[in-house]
């Protein structure tokens, strides 16, 4: 039985998350690139041109076996990056929807999170000025018909 409480969009604010993405992505390139310079720098440093030469075929092949390596494990980072996302994404995004309705007039009942989710803390302040709102907007038609 699927958990209720899960999210079930992968990305919930695309900016953010695909900026995360990217970014992770870029890192990713360059820790490549940086181990493929190191390998090579070191490679020509401590053997002989002979020697370099004789295996260029069997460095080759470990450099490939480097790169498909950390290939594989870059879905999983990008992954758990998303899924780790959304635990300051999503609740963001709750708290900017809740203050459209506010912003509309329309009554808003308290804002929860999922437990994990950051910001637990500013759902409390949220639903304190929230709470208020509504019952200033409450009264106050009482108050211009007095």
């Amino acid at each position: 039985m699927a958990d209720s409480n899960q999210r079930r969009r992968l990305f919930i604010d695309r900016p953010i998350q695909g900026a995360l993405v990217f970014r992770a992505v870029l890192y990713w390139v360059a820790t490549v690139v940086t181990q493929v310079v190191l390998v090579v720098f070191f490679a020509l440093m401590f053997s002989s041109p002979d020697d370099f030469y004789l295996h260029m075929r069997q460095f080759g092949s470990y450099l490939r076996l480097t790169v498909l390596a950390s290939a594989l494990v870059l879905p999983m980072i990008l992954f758990d990056l998303v899924r780790l996302s959304h635990r300051w994404v999503g609740p963001i995004f709750r708290l900017r929807t809740a203050l459209s309705a506010l912003r509309r007039g329309e009554r808003v009942p308290p804002v929860r999170f999922r437990e994990g989710d950051y910001w637990q803390e500013l759902a409390g302040d949220f639903n304190i000025v929230a709470a208020e709102l509504n019952r200033q907007r409450e009264t106050a038609p009482e108050d211009a018909s007095a």
